[in-house]
């Protein structure tokens, strides 16, 4: 089981309070709003190099053997510019920054010479025509909308020979990042080359594949950002020195993960973007010396960390009691990748929670029932949603009592049970002279269903004399 997730760290209340640089940063905000954007950088979570680094060993090693594998890092191209010249070699790297790209370039560079064997560093076409190479690892640290590996993918198969590879079924891409949001794989499916029809011998949905160490819904803004989720949405869309576009982050992701070599464009953008009138708390979307120092110095302890490990198998036991047994439904709800739900489960059955049915043993009934309350499953927003545009020209059918009683100019400290003309219960109808509203289409009598056995052609009754 993977413990990347244990290793994320954040930034608890007393240093925010003891940083002059994010009390500079805060008093940027009006003071009834500070408690908020602490709040906000509170749920943020931070990702060091190491940790990166680890992950995508264990990621690569646990690839299957028997194969070689070509590794490309993931990185933004011009539109319409190939990966691979009329020669078939790969295009130059620009001499500046690539920002999150060179350190996942320089990663692939030692895991290639580590594993010659097994392992290509950003091959040239005729290599991975001589070693008939079929998969290929395309390496990114965080996903969000999808379009710079959409982008990278077009942009291989933008050579005519990865294109006719592609088009036979002999190409297979296995898109590996530390995060992503869910619907940023229907997303990248979607603007890559190809048809996706149910007919088609090679749908190119089949040809790819993704790995990630943490999979989120971007609408569960919950789960990033806690309880009060929503007053830092709130804090968010109303910075106006913030462009529109950038306030919740590119793409409306609202994503809470930074990486110590690149902060993603997806966050919020109250923390990194700067301007005359506004200065991002990560400038240039790096993190600062001051910022990571102070981030190091929130050490996880031991206990914390057996904690969380023992807290997800108890999440798990949790959903297997709630009748959910699919292991793509137990992905979706722990916010895990689809494999690793499955080595979960492996795990509890071996550990003996769980039966081959994925039934709760009595071992694992004793284990959720000891378990904390602090690691029980969220509560779900199960409420209707009603988007705004539909609740135009609402009314209520009558009037509430405190309207009523406000439309006759009586004091609030009058109290319904003053009044006994009516029944218990009931405001006397003489004290008021409120209309009640015409009721809405929706509630309007109509006529009551009947049988079409007779085959009725002319419609329902009254719609015609007869």
């Amino acid at each position: 089981m993977s413990t990347a997730k244990q290793q994320l760290k954040n930034l608890s209340p007393s240093k925010i309070d003891a940083s002059p640089e994010i009390q500079g940063w805060l008093s940027q905000f009006p003071e009834v709003q500070r408690t908020t954007a602490k709040l906000l950088l509170s749920h943020l979570q931070f990702v060091s190099r190491d940790v990166y680094s680890a992950w995508l060993q264990r990621v690569v090693s646990g690839l299957p053997i028997g194969k070689t594998y070509a590794l490309y890092s993931v990185r933004k191209l011009d539109d319409g510019s190939p990966l691979w010249n009329d020669e078939g070699d790969i295009v130059a790297r620009p001499g500046d920054s690539l920002g999150s790209e060179d350190l996942v370039y320089s990663l692939v560079a030692n895991l290639a010479r580590a594993n010659p064997q097994t392992l290509l560093d950003h091959s040239a076409l005729t290599e991975l025509r001589d070693k008939k190479i079929h998969d290929y690892l395309l390496i990114d640290d965080s996903i969000g909308s999808g379009d710079r590996v959409s982008g990278f993918i077009n942009a291989m198969l933008s050579h005519p020979t990865f294109l006719s590879w592609w088009s036979f079924g002999l190409v297979r891409i296995h898109v590996v990042s530390f995060a992503r949001p869910r619907e940023a794989e229907a997303k990248i499916v979607a603007k890559i080359k190809g048809s996706d029809h149910g007919k088609r011998k090679f749908r190119k949905s089949s040809k790819v594949d993704y790995t990630s160490e943490i999979v989120y819904d971007t609408d569960w803004l919950e789960g990033r950002w806690g309880e009060n989720h929503e007053q830092v949405i709130q804090l968010c869309r109303g910075q106006t020195k913030i462009p529109t576009k950038r306030r919740l982050g590119y793409g409306g992701v609202m994503a809470n993960l930074v990486f110590y070599h690149s902060v993603p464009n997806n966050i919020p953008g109250v923390l990194w973007f700067t301007s005359e009138k506004w200065q991002g708390l990560m400038p240039g979307r790096a993190v600062p010396d001051w910022l990571l120092a102070l981030i190091d110095q929130t050490s996880l302890v031991a206990s914390e960390v057996a904690t969380s490990q023992t807290g997800e198998m108890v999440r798990l036991l949790a959903l297997i009691k709630r009748g959910v047994r699919s292991s793509r439904s137990i992905a979706s709800r722990l916010g895990v990748d689809h494999k690793y739900a499955v080595g979960l489960l492996g795990s509890a059955q071996v550990m003996g929670l769980l039966t081959l049915q994925a039934r709760l043993t009595a071992a694992g009934l004793d284990r959720l029932k000891s378990a904390d309350s602090s690691r029980v499953l969220p509560v779900w927003d199960r409420s209707l949603y009603i988007p705004s545009s539909w609740c135009a020209g609402r009314a209520t059918v009558q009037p509430s009592i405190k309207e009523e009683f406000a439309s006759l100019g009586l004091a609030d400290s009058v109290e319904v049970s003053a009044f006994t003309d009516g029944d218990v219960g009931q405001t006397s109808l003489e004290r008021s002279d409120a209309k009640a509203a015409a009721p809405p289409f929706s509630v309007m009598l109509q006529s009551p269903a009947v049988s079409r056995e007779n085959h009725d052609t002319d419609g329902p009754l009254g719609s015609k004399d007869r």
